[in-house]
């Protein structure tokens, strides 16, 4: 995306909420949340590690924010870092031994790690047991609990713009680039070879992706006000999956563009159930079969169907 597009992008995101209807801001606050954790989750993709457990480090983010809150009395702004950084923590002590596997095996040990996260939750009363936790506050702005649609929104853009910045700015720095050089078994170790400590490497961009998902998870359950294990399941990993994969993996937009755009229709299929996992489903096999870069590489390709190759135009004349 040029430079010009970013402004413009953080222009109509400030507009917005001064002309939108509550239920067009509710659908934008879910947008954000989603766009958030599917650039969180490209920092793993472009690593070449499938992550089918990112829901388990937002739970962790909620929950830590709600435990705070409504078990302890802590400021709820003070949830959403502290929801931060214990998904943080995790994500270091797991990337630490799950980053060194690959394929299939790193997937399912995050698949794993997910589903222990809700089953642990699920099974203590005080984190709220099958029925969670009820009554989460809001924060307040001077005194003002944040408790519009309108008033939210803000906290939601602070949080998304500080995610999202931190993770584009990452990609684009000297740790950025080595990542890139780690896709593949091979690559990495022809990088170790040169000095890059891959494991390091990895490790420190897992748990960045895992410290935005935790900050986002827990502004997730301040705005919804309450939360339980079935909030963020491995659907929800999936869907993230499916975002990012519909969007394009290309470059770094392609992930949001997805997310973005789905979870605007989601919100649309919302009251036909299983409807929306069909449409979904078919959206996915479309991109795969006609469209294997992803809508961001769409552009591209009607670029390159309306200029004739110069051999045709000489042909033609």
């Amino acid at each position: 995306m040029s430079g010009l597009r970013i402004p413009v992008l953080l222009a109509a995101v400030v507009l917005l909420p001064f002309l939108a209807t509550p239920y067009a801001l509710h659908v934008a606050i879910v947008v954000l949340f989603n766009v958030t954790y599917a650039a969180a989750l490209y920092a793993v993709l472009r690593m070449g590690y499938l992550s089918l457990g990112h829901a388990g480090f937002i739970a962790l983010g909620a929950y830590t924010c709600v435990i705070l809150s409504v078990r302890l009395g802590v400021s709820p702004w003070l949830g959403i870092p502290a929801g931060g950084l214990v998904a943080g923590l995790f994500a270091w002590g797991l990337g630490a031994l799950t980053l060194r596997l690959r394929g299939i095996y790193f997937s399912l040990a995050i698949f794993a790690f997910g589903e222990i996260v809700t089953a642990f939750f699920r099974a203590f009363d005080w984190f709220g047991g099958p029925a969670g936790i009820p009554g989460v506050p809001r924060p307040s702005f001077f005194g003002t609990p944040l408790a519009s649609h309108f008033a939210f929104y803000w906290l939601v853009l602070a949080v998304a713009v500080l995610g999202i910045g931190v993770l584009y700015r990452l990609q684009y720095t000297r740790f950025g680039a080595a990542l890139l050089t780690l896709k593949t078994a091979d690559t990495e170790r022809l990088a170790e070879s040169v000095g890059i400590p891959a494991v390091r490497y990895k490790t420190a961009a897992f748990v960045v992706s895992c410290v935005a998902v935790g900050m986002m998870g827990a502004v997730h359950a301040q705005y919804l006000m309450f939360v339980n294990p079935q909030v963020f399941t491995f659907f929800t990993s999936t869907d993230l999956v499916v975002y990012a994969i519909i969007g394009g993996l290309a470059n770094f937009w392609g992930p949001i563009l997805g997310a973005g755009l789905l979870t605007a229709l989601g919100e649309q299929l919302f009251s036909v159930g299983y409807w929306k996992t069909l449409v979904y489903a078919a959206i996915l096999m479309i991109v795969i079969l006609l469209l294997p870069g992803g809508l961001v590489d769409l552009p591209r390709r009607l670029r390159g169907r309306r200029k004739p190759a110069p051999a045709a135009i000489a042909e033609a004349r």
